[in-house]
């Protein structure tokens, strides 16, 4: 199971993973054959029930997607097929998972900061799209993440997330590398730990959520 960080408001260490804060946990990529739901659930595979008996299971959301970000997204990493490729309006993503009315009313004004922030920058936050995939490197699940910006260079992500509240924590240090022959911004903790591995390329910023710089580099090697 890949579990999002936690952030409230942030872009893409958090700003992809704003809705995990309106759910009160963090979200977790499904694994193989699963499905995405709320507070880190990672939902059973087709065919496994993990409903009680006499029980009733409740349709997780869905989305309509961009067939645009799912053909960017690499079909092998390290010799291994890349699955679960969901995409989505960002901002019904963000929404997609609100339980309660309180949940509901913090997200939207969640949303509404985010949208006057990135319209500072001439970024749209309602045409942003939202993708996510499972890679396996070496064995070990590794989250790739994406945020498609329509007719935008998304490198302003990058060179703006330092702006966004709770982008970076305290002592928190951003740094450009070579990663898998790109070139790549990378967040790292007062003590060295990576967290977040960004690359833009045109209009879609990626993210691999790992703190293994050779997991990084294989999912980089392989993006466009």
């Amino acid at each position: 199971m890949i579990r999002l960080p936690r952030p409230a408001l942030a872009i893409f260490a958090g700003l992809v993973v704003v809705f995990a804060s309106a759910c009160g946990s963090s979200a977790a990529t499904p694994g193989a054959g699963g499905t995405t739901g709320p507070a880190g659930v990672s939902a059973a595979p087709a065919g496994a029930s993990s409903v009680a008996p006499g029980a009733s299971q409740q349709p997780g959301p869905s989305f309509a997607g961009d067939p645009e970000l799912v053909a960017k997204f690499p079909k092998q990493v390290d010799g291994q097929p890349v699955s679960n490729v969901t995409t989505a309006r960002f901002s019904d993503y963000m929404s997609a998972f609100n339980t309660t009315p309180s949940a509901a009313a913090s997200t939207k004004a969640e949303i509404d900061s985010l949208r006057t922030i990135l319209a500072g920058i001439g970024l749209n936050l309602d045409s942003m799209v939202f993708g996510s995939a499972t890679a396996t490197v070496s064995g070990s699940s590794v989250g790739i993440l994406a945020l498609r910006v329509p007719g935008q260079d998304a490198n302003k992500l990058v060179q703006n997330y330092a702006m966004i509240p709770n982008a970076l924590s305290s002592g928190d240090t951003m740094s450009k590398e070579t990663v898998g022959g790109k070139n790549v911004t990378v967040v790292k903790s007062a003590t060295g730990t990576a967290s977040t591995w960004m690359y833009a390329n045109g209009d879609i910023l990626w993210e691999v959520t790992t703190s293994n710089q050779d997991e990084a580099a294989a999912v980089f090697t392989a993006l466009p």
